[in-house]
């Protein structure tokens, strides 16, 4: 996707789409691309943002869950020496894109109707795992970026049934601890359906069986406001917007906005019931947000 910059907005320009594990190497990718449509070759800019799912290292190679092939920065910078090449995690992109028009639409769950402006943000996304980021303010006007890897930390199971589904969830992915990834993501809701109706069922042919109230549909919104909860109380100590985004969340609203969600989301210990007062929650519906948040790192973060 590519964006230009007027009158200090972003705005959309073009897109190509590519499947990742079509090809054996990034390299393969870029040279398809530039074959398929010169306009998309990276050399043609002075600006190239990658954002990538997996943690950015100072290491030359970088690896990531889900993708055969990983990225040689060194090689790629030869490729294009007189472009500038930066790296981003996923949802750190995405927390910049609640920053750009592309969060303009997003949907009030709980808190605050209205977005409010200087706040520091934090961003969670249920999709092939759970995917985490935040911002935090620093000065008048700028923003520390705080990258996550909290999708893979245990996830808390509290009543008889949850724990009867952590058992399930052991025995069925074969691990021996459940981490947020196994729970909160489109995989761990096919397991949950599974383990409520014994119907082993894609994530999009679970949601055409769920309803506002059926069982499945409590218990993840729970666990998923449960995450948002922790997550929030983690890297939001003065308050702020929490944004979940990720496309089980974005095609299936059903899933956060109801009161199970924010029932779990508000039931912790008295003692920060004001902290969780003070952070709003909303549910992005743009699906390009990481694209957008890219690009705004490209123009705003990265110098040339």
């Amino acid at each position: 996707m590519f964006f230009k910059k007027n009158d200090k907005k972003l705005q959309f320009k073009n897109e190509l789409s590519e499947t990742t594990n079509n090809y054996n190497s990034f390299e393969e990718l870029l040279r398809s691309i530039k074959k398929t449509n010169i306009q998309y070759d990276p050399a043609n800019y002075n600006k190239f943002i990658v954002a990538v799912p997996g943690p950015v290292t100072h290491e030359d190679i970088l690896a990531f869950p889900n993708v055969k092939w990983t990225i040689d920065r060194k090689k790629l910078r030869k490729f294009y020496p007189s472009v500038k090449i930066a790296f981003i995690n996923d949802f750190i992109a995405q927390a910049f894109g609640c920053l750009t028009e592309a969060s303009a639409d997003a949907s009030p769950i709980i808190g605050k109707t209205a977005r409010q402006k200087q706040n520091d943000i934090a961003i969670i996304g249920a999709g092939t795992g759970t995917g985490h980021g935040a911002l935090k303010i620093i000065g008048s006007s700028g923003y520390l970026p705080i990258p996550s890897e909290a999708g893979h930390t245990p996830f808390p199971f509290i009543t008889k049934t949850e724990l009867k589904f952590r058992d399930f969830l052991i025995k069925t992915n074969k691990v021996t601890c459940p981490v947020c990834n196994d729970v909160v993501s489109g995989p761990g809701l096919s397991c949950l359906h599974q383990f409520f109706t014994g119907k082993a069922l894609l994530p999009s042919e679970v949601v055409k069986e769920l309803s506002v109230d059926s069982e499945t549909t409590q218990s993840f919104s729970k666990f998923y406001a449960r995450s948002c909860r922790n997550y929030s109380l983690t890297v939001l100590g003065s308050g702020g917007e929490l944004f979940i985004s990720g496309g089980v969340a974005i095609k299936n609203p059903f899933l956060v906005d109801n009161d199970f969600f924010r029932s779990e989301f508000k039931q912790c210990s008295t003692k920060v019931d004001e902290l969780l007062n003070n952070i709003s929650v909303f549910l992005i519906r743009n699906e390009r947000i990481g694209l957008w948040g890219s690009a705004y790192y490209g123009f705003e973060i990265v110098k040339q």
